[in-house]
């Protein structure tokens, strides 16, 4: 990867920008967002810059996971700069894009590299035909996958009409899985210092504070998925008291046309659909 030229990149990572931004809304259930024909710009801007990012990437620091995080990372700051995805969508769009190309990435390679005999990554980027046959049938069962998801309006996540309700839910639980993982990360890379990594002289009072920090973060990582639970039941609550309402409002309505009060029916059915739009 580090030996290809930008134009050979060009060739094969540019498809895999369009299949990653088309999944990702796809399994968000952003479909009416190609509707508009600018909403095509902004697309086609973020893949691009992608590409560019992706090549300078993986030719300062190979294929390794350091590139590929930096990679998922800028995919999610541009999808809200540019395509004006809101974050929490931004960053769910990513993880089920990464996740559904890699779905048959993985399982089509290992197929190929044992019919090919191919032992590793660095088989297939010596032989050009092997590369350019793998790159085309994986890249083919990833655009038949999208356009399944196009077909039968398939959506892993409903983001396209969410109300407010649902809106704020999915903000606060993805803070708090965010902030769950990175001290989980931590935590781990703190633990790490102290029982794997032996060799290496740490002082003893920077010994105790990370032990300290250990002890916080576990803490802390605890009372936040004890929060992610929290609130599922709070706006589970909150659905269930708020159709009691919807249906409170509609026996009201279903009385008033009972009597013939049309002009009072009308009003009640205008402030039940502002309710039902201000949630």
């Amino acid at each position: 990867m580090q030996d290809m030229s930008f134009l050979k990149f060009l060739l094969v990572s540019f498809p895999e920008q369009l299949l990653f931004i088309f999944l990702g809304s796809f399994a968000i259930g952003k479909y009416s967002y190609f509707k508009t024909r600018s909403n095509y710009f902004r697309f086609l801007a973020v893949c691009s810059l992608m590409v560019v990012i992706s090549y300078l990437l993986k030719e300062k620091l190979g294929l390794g996971a350091e590139s590929t995080l930096l990679i998922l990372f800028s995919y999610i700051i541009l999808i809200i700069f540019i395509m004006k995805f809101k974050f929490y969508e931004s960053i769910a769009a990513s993880i089920f894009a990464f996740s559904l190309l890699l779905l048959i990435e993985i399982p089509v390679s290992v197929i190929i590299g044992s019919i090919l005999e191919v032992e590793n990554s660095n088989g297939f980027m010596e032989n050009p035909v092997h590369y350019y046959t793998t790159f085309f049938v994986i890249r083919l069962l990833q655009s038949i996958l999208a356009l399944i998801f196009y077909r039968f309006k398939f959506k892993i996540i409903n983001m396209e009409y969410p109300n407010n309700m649902v809106n704020e839910y999915y903000v606060q639980l993805f803070v708090y899985l965010i902030a769950i993982c990175t001290l989980g990360f931590l935590t781990f890379l703190m633990a790490r210092m102290l029982l794997i990594d032996t060799n290496s002289t740490i002082p003893p009072q920077n010994t105790y504070l990370l032990r300290l920090n250990i002890y916080i973060t576990i803490f802390v990582t605890i009372i936040l998925t004890r929060a992610v639970k929290s609130v599922y039941t709070f706006y589970k609550n909150k659905n269930t008291l708020n159709n009691n309402e919807v249906i409170q409002n509609l026996d009201y309505v279903q009385g008033l046309l009972k009597e013939q009060n049309y002009n009072e029916a009308i009003e009640a059915l205008s402030a039940l659909k502002e309710h039902i739009l201000d949630q």
